[in-house]
């Protein structure tokens, strides 16, 4: 499974929509925060986490479009007592910046192919910037089988930070009534895109939902780590939310999430890419908040 999901998969933001103009620039800008989640050896943790994107499409014809994606992000996390790495705190800062273009063509008959090529800086504060870059593409079919179903499959591969990994997904847009869509969930959100949610509109502006993704995630850290110096983190949950969303406009969204991350599991490699330990813990709670918009 691919270490930044959610980087690899930004293309996939509302991939068959016309857009009314040739350039349209999408944005984003989110904050989550954990309350303290128990750690299984022992101790405790929490993390707040900052992400901000931006990405400008093209259209070169009615069946080809060009984009450009910049993201960037920072957790920073607090732990106590963790009981796993002697008491020490593991890692406190990590960091990450992406940049990805895509090429997408729509045929006439309704398929969509597209191509996302990328690269990825991930690692903590103060690692090696050289060895913190990751590379890869993003790639999917898909089809429109009718004005309210598009139906897809996709594949991520990337390398950098150790072995070469693909992580397969599903592409899915189904409004399955005028109030009722189930799709991949929002990509400039905190949790999106690689996963379900279940979305409900009450009224044209408000939008409730429910949804699961899946988050893998891989970071250098840095050569002064008190545990794994030079080595490799890799961050792993299930987030299962509920959101409120309202757009004030086609300028401005605001979305509210609220969850938890299960399944979660933070795994050290060293330097050599061997595992030196494992340590699982409790459902972390979050609360997100993401603001984002198309001009």
């Amino acid at each position: 499974m691919h270490r930044s999901i959610w980087l690899a998969l930004m293309a996939l933001s509302t991939p068959w929509l016309a857009y009314a103009n040739d350039t349209s620039v999408d944005y984003s800008a989110s904050y989550l925060f954990t309350r303290d989640f128990e750690l299984n050896r022992g101790g405790e943790a929490r993390f707040n986490w900052q992400q901000v994107g931006i990405g400008v499409q093209h259209r070169l014809d009615p069946q080809r479009t060009l984009g450009l994606d910049i993201s960037g992000g920072k957790q920073k996390w607090t732990f106590t007592q963790p009981k796993a790495w002697g008491g020490r705190a593991p890692w406190q800062t990590l960091e990450r910046a992406g940049l990805s273009v895509s090429y997408q063509y729509a045929s006439q008959d309704g398929w969509i192919y597209q191509i996302a090529p990328g690269i990825e800086y991930a690692g903590e504060a103060d690692a090696k910037r050289s060895d913190a870059l990751g590379y890869g593409a993003t790639g999917f079919i898909a089809r429109a089988w009718s004005p309210d179903l598009l139906l897809g499959l996709g594949i991520s591969a990337w390398s950098g930070l150790e072995n070469t990994s693909a992580f397969p997904f599903i592409v899915i847009d189904w409004r399955i009534s005028p109030s009722l869509r189930l799709h991949n969930p929002f990509s400039a959100g905190p949790v999106g895109p690689a996963g379900l949610e279940l979305s409900w509109s009450p009224l044209p502006k408000l939008e409730l939902a429910t949804g699961a993704t899946i988050r893998s995630y891989s970071s250098r850290l840095a050569a002064n780590n008190a545990v794994a110096a030079g080595g490799v983190l890799e961050q792993t949950t299930v987030p299962v939310f509920v959101r409120a969303g309202y757009a004030f406009s086609p300028f401005m969204r605001l979305d509210a999430y609220l969850g938890a991350g299960l399944a979660g599991k933070l795994t050290l490699h060293d330097a050599q890419e061997r595992e030196i330990s494992q340590e699982k813990h409790d459902p972390a709670p979050f609360m997100a908040i993401a603001v984002s918009g198309t001009f």
